[in-house]
């Protein structure tokens, strides 16, 4: 099939790298700086798995130059959160007949975006548990590899699952798309907002008492909230989520050393996501942490660690609160959160 990269970063790079490697007709849509550089040193991965280097991509830079003359069967959508509103709206203005969409993009509420604007029949939503970076431009670094999950019932989905198994990316279905979205959410909000808050490493959050306890409580939130919604976490490739969401339950003294281990194994050197969000003025929060707020107001669950956690955040994004005020200050949060009631603190 012919896919478009829809948002060549880290997760869109590894998907077309490994696609065109095994042969698939890739192209790549990217901004022009990257696309300059892809165009002249091609594009590379190395680190976990096996290394390549695909010296001739197809790049363009516009969409309409994607399909041009005919547009492709699949679009892996794979930029941030905060852009998938433009990017859906862009979708369906470029063409009539809509391709399928992978929905690639971390959070709750993307694939209902893409769906108001080009009709959930064209969704897939999918995951990715394998850790990528784009350590320069042209150069991808592979954490740890693990998988990715699509979820079921697109007539695409035998040959999406074939085409990406011969590409190593090592795909599996899931018949629950929420359930598998939600299940990477908690993945996802480890220590992300705090590390940003604070301006520390997930080890040394994990390790303080008081800021330990709001991230167990962040998490025992999100699971709640699932729980009330109907269904509970799963494992995802070679992560196991289902294990994590009992876990976070026992005594502090046992979980404490299980989620550093789950930390240090998952995201391997990576910093979190958020890290690099209030450098760029948006944040991916409100489709994490803001997600488990509103569906936890609309299933009567109370989520003040994710609510402290999303405000500050915003406000550190928005530029309405001076980084200052909390970096190495863990005692700035830890007030905020006892203010608003995140149990267990004093």
């Amino acid at each position: 099939m012919h896919y478009l990269v829809f948002g060549t970063g880290a997760v869109g790079g590894l998907f077309g790298v490994r696609l065109a490697l095994a042969g698939q007709h890739v192209t790549f849509l990217a901004r022009p700086k990257l696309a300059r550089v892809m165009q002249v040193e091609g594009i590379t991965i190395i680190g976990d798995g096996p290394a390549g280097r695909l010296q001739t991509p197809t790049v363009v830079t516009s969409l309409e130059q994607a399909f041009d003359p005919h547009p492709p069967d699949v679009i892996l959508l794979a930029v941030k959160a905060y852009d998938c509103q433009e990017a859906a709206e862009l979708i369906r203005e470029t063409t009539p007949q809509t391709p399928a969409v992978i929905c690639l993009l971390n959070g709750i509420g993307n694939e209902a975006t893409l769906a108001s604007a080009i009709g959930a029949e064209r969704v897939i939503p999918a995951t990715l548990t394998t850790a990528v970076q784009m350590i320069e431009p042209g150069i991808l670094r592979v954490e740890r590899q693990r998988g990715c999950g699509l979820a079921d019932g697109h007539p695409l989905l035998p040959k999406l699952l074939s085409e990406m198994s011969m590409a190593g990316l090592n795909p599996h279905r899931y018949p629950n798309p929420d359930r598998m979205k939600w299940s990477k959410l908690l993945t996802n909000i480890v220590t992300n907002a705090t590390s940003a808050i604070m301006g520390w490493l997930p080890a040394q959050i994990l390790t303080h008492p008081e800021l330990f306890r709001v991230e167990i409580e962040a998490l025992r939130e999100a699971v709640r909230v699932m729980r009330r919604v109907g269904f509970s976490p799963q494992n995802l490739p070679d992560v196991p989520v289902g294990l994590l969401g009992r876990a976070i339950f026992l005594p502090d003294s046992l979980i404490q050393p299980f989620l550093r281990r789950v930390v240090s194994t998952g995201r391997g050197d990576k910093l979190p996501s958020f890290n690099y969000d209030i450098a760029r003025g948006r944040s991916e929060v409100g489709w994490l942490n803001g997600a488990v707020v509103r569906q936890g107001a609309h299933a009567g669950v109370p989520t003040p660690a994710n609510y402290i956690l999303t405000e500050i955040m915003l406000g550190l994004v928005e530029g309405r609160v001076a980084h200052d005020q909390f970096r190495d200050r863990p005692e700035q949060l830890i007030q905020r959160a006892v203010e608003v009631g995140v149990p267990g603190l004093r």
